[in-house]
Protein backbone atom coordinates (compact mmCIF):
# COMPACT_ATOMS: atom_id res chain seq x y z
CA UNK A 1 0.00 0.00 0.00
CA UNK A 2 1.41 2.98 -1.28
CA UNK A 3 0.19 6.76 0.73
CA UNK A 4 0.57 10.01 -0.91
CA UNK A 5 2.07 12.44 1.03
CA UNK A 6 1.66 16.77 0.90
CA UNK A 7 3.94 18.90 2.22
CA UNK A 8 4.00 22.76 3.11
CA UNK A 9 6.83 24.84 3.86
CA UNK A 10 10.35 25.38 2.82
CA UNK A 11 10.79 22.06 0.73
CA UNK A 12 14.26 21.56 1.75
CA UNK A 13 13.80 22.54 5.01
CA UNK A 14 17.15 24.42 5.42
CA UNK A 15 16.73 25.85 8.58
CA UNK A 16 15.91 22.54 10.06
CA UNK A 17 12.30 23.40 11.03
CA UNK A 18 10.63 20.77 13.11
CA UNK A 19 7.97 18.65 11.36
CA UNK A 20 4.49 17.59 12.21
CA UNK A 21 2.69 14.85 10.61
CA UNK A 22 -1.06 15.22 9.96
CA UNK A 23 -3.65 12.42 9.21
CA UNK A 24 -6.53 13.69 8.21
CA UNK A 25 -10.36 12.56 9.20
CA UNK A 26 -13.01 10.79 7.94
CA UNK A 27 -14.49 10.97 4.23
CA UNK A 28 -11.73 13.92 3.59
CA UNK A 29 -7.81 14.36 2.79
CA UNK A 30 -4.72 15.95 3.43
CA UNK A 31 -5.85 19.60 2.03
CA UNK A 32 -7.80 20.16 5.06
CA UNK A 33 -4.48 20.67 7.23
CA UNK A 34 -3.19 23.95 4.15
CA UNK A 35 -5.38 26.09 6.43
CA UNK A 36 -3.15 25.78 9.46
CA UNK A 37 0.09 24.71 8.01
CA UNK A 38 0.03 28.34 5.72
CA UNK A 39 0.15 29.86 9.16
CA UNK A 40 3.39 27.71 10.33
CA UNK A 41 5.75 28.58 7.16
CA UNK A 42 8.26 30.00 9.55
CA UNK A 43 7.55 27.59 12.48
CA UNK A 44 7.45 24.28 11.34
CA UNK A 45 7.15 22.10 8.31
CA UNK A 46 4.29 20.34 7.48
CA UNK A 47 3.90 16.93 6.28
CA UNK A 48 0.41 15.48 5.32
CA UNK A 49 -0.61 11.94 4.23
CA UNK A 50 -4.14 10.89 2.31
CA UNK A 51 -5.33 7.73 3.90
CA UNK A 52 -5.95 5.36 1.75
CA UNK A 53 -8.48 5.80 -0.53
CA UNK A 54 -8.51 9.06 -0.40
CA UNK A 55 -7.01 11.99 -1.87
CA UNK A 56 -3.93 10.74 -4.57
CA UNK A 57 -3.65 7.40 -1.99
CA UNK A 58 -4.90 4.47 -4.21
CA UNK A 59 -6.50 1.53 -2.49
CA UNK A 60 -7.26 -1.86 -4.18
CA UNK A 61 -8.75 -3.60 -1.21
CA UNK A 62 -10.38 -1.43 1.02
CA UNK A 63 -11.04 -4.00 4.27
CA UNK A 64 -7.78 -4.83 4.32
CA UNK A 65 -6.41 -1.34 4.10
CA UNK A 66 -8.46 -0.25 7.11
CA UNK A 67 -7.22 -3.04 9.14
CA UNK A 68 -5.55 -1.37 12.31
CA UNK A 69 -2.78 -2.55 12.45
CA UNK A 70 -2.31 -2.99 8.59
CA UNK A 71 -3.27 0.83 8.20
CA UNK A 72 -0.94 1.90 11.27
CA UNK A 73 2.33 0.05 10.11
CA UNK A 74 1.85 1.75 6.74
CA UNK A 75 1.43 5.15 8.43
CA UNK A 76 4.82 4.25 10.60
CA UNK A 77 6.51 3.75 7.65
CA UNK A 78 5.75 6.92 5.55
CA UNK A 79 6.36 9.23 8.70
CA UNK A 80 9.40 11.79 8.74
CA UNK A 81 11.41 10.47 11.56
CA UNK A 82 11.04 12.57 14.79
CA UNK A 83 7.99 14.44 13.49
CA UNK A 84 5.34 15.21 15.83
CA UNK A 85 2.11 13.64 15.18
CA UNK A 86 -1.06 15.55 14.42
CA UNK A 87 -4.35 14.15 13.86
CA UNK A 88 -8.09 15.68 12.76
CA UNK A 89 -10.72 13.04 14.04
CA UNK A 90 -9.96 9.63 12.81
CA UNK A 91 -6.78 10.74 12.37
CA UNK A 92 -6.42 11.47 15.77
CA UNK A 93 -7.38 8.78 16.71
CA UNK A 94 -4.72 6.77 14.16
CA UNK A 95 -2.16 8.85 16.02
CA UNK A 96 -2.73 7.50 19.44
CA UNK A 97 -2.29 4.35 17.86
CA UNK A 98 0.18 4.83 16.17
CA UNK A 99 2.24 6.40 19.15
CA UNK A 100 1.61 3.68 21.10
CA UNK A 101 3.11 1.26 18.97
CA UNK A 102 6.45 2.94 18.37
CA UNK A 103 6.79 5.56 21.37
CA UNK A 104 10.53 5.86 19.80
CA UNK A 105 9.68 7.27 16.99
CA UNK A 106 6.77 9.99 18.13
CA UNK A 107 7.72 12.10 20.81
CA UNK A 108 4.76 14.12 20.64
CA UNK A 109 1.37 13.83 19.94
CA UNK A 110 -1.81 16.30 19.12
CA UNK A 111 -5.55 15.32 17.89
CA UNK A 112 -8.21 17.84 17.03
CA UNK A 113 -11.82 16.93 17.64
CA UNK A 114 -10.90 13.44 18.08
CA UNK A 115 -11.96 11.38 20.96
CA UNK A 116 -11.29 7.77 22.40
CA UNK A 117 -13.70 5.95 21.49
CA UNK A 118 -16.11 7.08 19.10
CA UNK A 119 -19.63 5.59 19.52
CA UNK A 120 -21.19 6.57 22.96
CA UNK A 121 -22.36 3.61 25.08
CA UNK A 122 -23.97 3.45 28.14
CA UNK A 123 -20.10 3.87 29.51
CA UNK A 124 -18.91 6.04 27.42
CA UNK A 125 -21.20 8.97 26.97
CA UNK A 126 -19.29 11.57 25.08
CA UNK A 127 -19.17 9.58 21.71
CA UNK A 128 -21.29 9.55 18.50
CA UNK A 129 -25.17 8.56 19.16
CA UNK A 130 -25.57 5.00 17.05
CA UNK A 131 -28.18 6.50 15.32
CA UNK A 132 -26.05 9.19 13.08
CA UNK A 133 -23.60 6.15 12.84
CA UNK A 134 -25.68 4.03 11.72
CA UNK A 135 -28.00 7.00 9.24
CA UNK A 136 -24.38 7.43 7.76
CA UNK A 137 -23.51 3.58 7.36
CA UNK A 138 -27.15 3.01 5.54
CA UNK A 139 -26.57 5.78 2.62
CA UNK A 140 -22.79 5.17 2.54
CA UNK A 141 -23.19 3.44 -0.89
CA UNK A 142 -24.28 7.14 -2.15
CA UNK A 143 -21.00 8.55 -2.43
CA UNK A 144 -22.50 12.13 -3.27
CA UNK A 145 -25.21 12.18 -0.52
CA UNK A 146 -22.95 10.79 2.07
CA UNK A 147 -19.80 13.49 1.63
CA UNK A 148 -22.27 16.39 1.20
CA UNK A 149 -24.35 15.44 4.41
CA UNK A 150 -20.87 15.01 6.38
CA UNK A 151 -18.96 18.18 5.12
CA UNK A 152 -22.23 19.70 6.48
CA UNK A 153 -22.38 18.49 9.50
CA UNK A 154 -18.68 18.72 10.45
CA UNK A 155 -19.63 23.32 10.43
CA UNK A 156 -22.41 22.89 12.40
CA UNK A 157 -21.56 24.94 14.93
CA UNK A 158 -19.79 28.19 13.02
CA UNK A 159 -21.21 31.46 13.58
CA UNK A 160 -19.18 33.11 10.66
CA UNK A 161 -19.07 32.38 7.12
CA UNK A 162 -20.51 28.66 7.48
CA UNK A 163 -21.62 27.97 3.92
CA UNK A 164 -18.34 29.85 2.66
CA UNK A 165 -16.05 27.31 4.65
CA UNK A 166 -18.26 24.30 3.42
CA UNK A 167 -17.51 25.18 -0.09
CA UNK A 168 -14.29 25.35 0.65
CA UNK A 169 -14.48 21.62 1.81
CA UNK A 170 -16.39 20.23 -0.91
CA UNK A 171 -13.89 21.34 -3.49
CA UNK A 172 -10.62 20.83 -1.43
CA UNK A 173 -11.24 17.64 0.98
CA UNK A 174 -13.45 15.75 -0.93
CA UNK A 175 -14.29 13.89 -4.19
CA UNK A 176 -16.99 12.26 -6.03
CA UNK A 177 -14.78 9.83 -7.06
CA UNK A 178 -14.31 8.23 -3.79
CA UNK A 179 -15.42 4.34 -3.52
CA UNK A 180 -17.90 3.58 -1.06
CA UNK A 181 -16.07 0.54 -0.20
CA UNK A 182 -13.26 3.03 1.32
CA UNK A 183 -16.17 5.24 3.28
CA UNK A 184 -17.26 2.00 5.18
CA UNK A 185 -14.28 0.72 6.08
CA UNK A 186 -13.05 3.62 7.47
CA UNK A 187 -16.08 4.15 8.97
CA UNK A 188 -16.51 0.79 10.47
CA UNK A 189 -12.78 1.33 11.71
CA UNK A 190 -14.11 4.68 13.59
CA UNK A 191 -16.64 2.29 15.38
CA UNK A 192 -14.52 -0.54 16.50
CA UNK A 193 -10.91 1.72 17.68
CA UNK A 194 -11.20 2.33 21.15
CA UNK A 195 -8.30 4.26 22.56
CA UNK A 196 -9.03 4.77 25.98
CA UNK A 197 -6.88 2.13 28.07
CA UNK A 198 -3.93 3.24 25.43
CA UNK A 199 -4.20 6.67 26.56
CA UNK A 200 -4.05 6.47 30.33
CA UNK A 201 -0.71 4.72 29.94
CA UNK A 202 0.31 6.91 27.23
CA UNK A 203 3.66 8.17 28.09
CA UNK A 204 4.18 10.78 25.21
CA UNK A 205 3.22 14.64 25.95
CA UNK A 206 -0.39 14.99 24.21
CA UNK A 207 -2.53 17.68 23.27
CA UNK A 208 -6.48 17.75 22.69
CA UNK A 209 -7.60 20.14 21.17
CA UNK A 210 -11.50 20.49 21.03
CA UNK A 211 -14.24 22.48 19.41
CA UNK A 212 -16.94 23.91 21.77
CA UNK A 213 -19.84 23.95 19.58
CA UNK A 214 -18.66 20.28 17.75
CA UNK A 215 -21.50 18.60 16.72
CA UNK A 216 -19.90 15.36 16.19
CA UNK A 217 -17.02 15.47 18.91
CA UNK A 218 -18.90 17.16 22.49
CA UNK A 219 -16.59 19.49 24.13
CA UNK A 220 -17.68 17.19 27.26
CA UNK A 221 -15.38 15.21 26.32
CA UNK A 222 -12.39 16.72 27.80
CA UNK A 223 -13.68 16.04 31.29
CA UNK A 224 -13.38 12.49 30.24
CA UNK A 225 -10.22 12.65 28.57
CA UNK A 226 -8.43 14.59 32.23
CA UNK A 227 -9.72 11.62 33.48
CA UNK A 228 -8.00 8.93 31.42
CA UNK A 229 -4.76 10.93 31.71
CA UNK A 230 -4.46 13.81 33.88
CA UNK A 231 -1.10 14.45 32.14
CA UNK A 232 -3.02 15.57 28.64
CA UNK A 233 -3.25 18.58 27.79
CA UNK A 234 -6.80 20.22 26.70
CA UNK A 235 -7.31 23.26 25.16
CA UNK A 236 -10.74 24.56 22.92
CA UNK A 237 -11.30 26.52 19.74
CA UNK A 238 -14.44 29.00 21.26
CA UNK A 239 -17.48 28.92 18.94
CA UNK A 240 -15.41 26.21 16.56
CA UNK A 241 -16.84 23.38 14.68
CA UNK A 242 -15.39 20.16 13.50
CA UNK A 243 -14.22 21.62 11.25
CA UNK A 244 -12.35 24.62 13.10
CA UNK A 245 -8.66 23.73 11.66
CA UNK A 246 -10.54 25.20 8.26
CA UNK A 247 -13.06 27.18 9.90
CA UNK A 248 -10.88 28.76 12.46
CA UNK A 249 -7.22 28.22 11.63
CA UNK A 250 -5.16 30.78 13.85
CA UNK A 251 -7.02 29.71 16.92
CA UNK A 252 -6.46 25.82 16.42
CA UNK A 253 -2.90 26.95 15.22
CA UNK A 254 -2.30 29.24 18.75
CA UNK A 255 -2.87 25.97 20.75
CA UNK A 256 -0.49 23.82 18.44
CA UNK A 257 2.35 26.51 19.08
CA UNK A 258 2.15 26.80 22.57
CA UNK A 259 2.00 22.89 23.00
CA UNK A 260 4.94 22.23 21.02
CA UNK A 261 6.91 25.21 22.43
CA UNK A 262 6.16 24.36 25.40
CA UNK A 263 6.59 20.52 26.01
CA UNK A 264 9.68 18.95 25.70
Amino acid sequence: MTLALHSWGDQTNPNNLPVIFCIHGWASNAQVFKPLAELFSEHFHFVAVDLPGFGDSVCEDAEQAYDINHLVSALLDVAPKGAAWLGWSLGGMLAVQAAARAPDQIKKVMTICSNARFLADKQWKQGVPSPLYNGFMESIDDVKTTLRRFAALTVVGEQKDMLVHLKWLQQHTQSQSTQSAVLKASLNLLALMDNRKLMAIFPQPCLHILATDDAIVPNKLSQELNALNPMHLVSFVPNGSHACLVTQPQSVANGILTFMQGSK
